[in-house]
């Protein structure tokens, strides 16, 4: 076997091996989506559940949205600046540990046991509560979410521009 051969082999499998990795990481983020029980992904959905006591909305407040952001995400940084579309709810940032964050417009909740509660495989995330604190809707934000549009969604607000 020549050289060339065994680094041409060696390529071949390392590009394999990128290839399961990234339908596995696909086949998660996608079951995540769905909302499937803690089957595929390992996380039981959060859609239905009571959330922690301390995000949930108080007295006389008809929703809340909760961010569920990492403290080194830098697109968890953007989320942070759009909570502020996020009208009349109790808006609260849940994070693992402190961040750079800035002032925002939101409560900043730095609450390891309330993060792991939330969590459920990918930051950020937005989810939508009741009055009651239920979570309603849970949605992943990537790079091209309308950030604006989505929270509106998640607090029943209409989405102005």
């Amino acid at each position: 076997m020549s050289l060339a051969l065994a680094v041409a082999l060696l390529a071949l499998l390392v590009a394999l091996f990128a290839l399961v990795a990234l339908v596995a990481v696909y086949a998660r983020v996608k079951a995540l989506e769905a909302g499937r029980a803690a089957d595929l992904s390992g996380y039981a959905s959060l859609v239905g559940r009571l959330a922690p006591l301390s995000v949930r909305p108080g007295t006389g407040q008809r929703a809340g949205v909760v961010a569920v952001l990492d403290a080194d995400c830098a697109l968890c940084h953007a989320v942070w600046a759009a909570l502020a579309t996020a009208p009349d709810v109790r808006a609260v940032a849940v994070l693992d540990r402190p961040a750079a964050l800035g002032d925002g417009p939101a409560e900043l909740l730095v609450d390891l046991d309330t993060r792991i509660a939330l969590f459920e495989g990918y930051a950020p995330t937005l989810l939508g509560l009741d009055a009651a604190g239920v979570v309603t809707q849970r949605v992943f934000v990537y790079a091209d979410t309308d950030l604006a549009a989505t929270i509106s969604r998640l607090t029943g607000a209409e989405v102005t521009t």
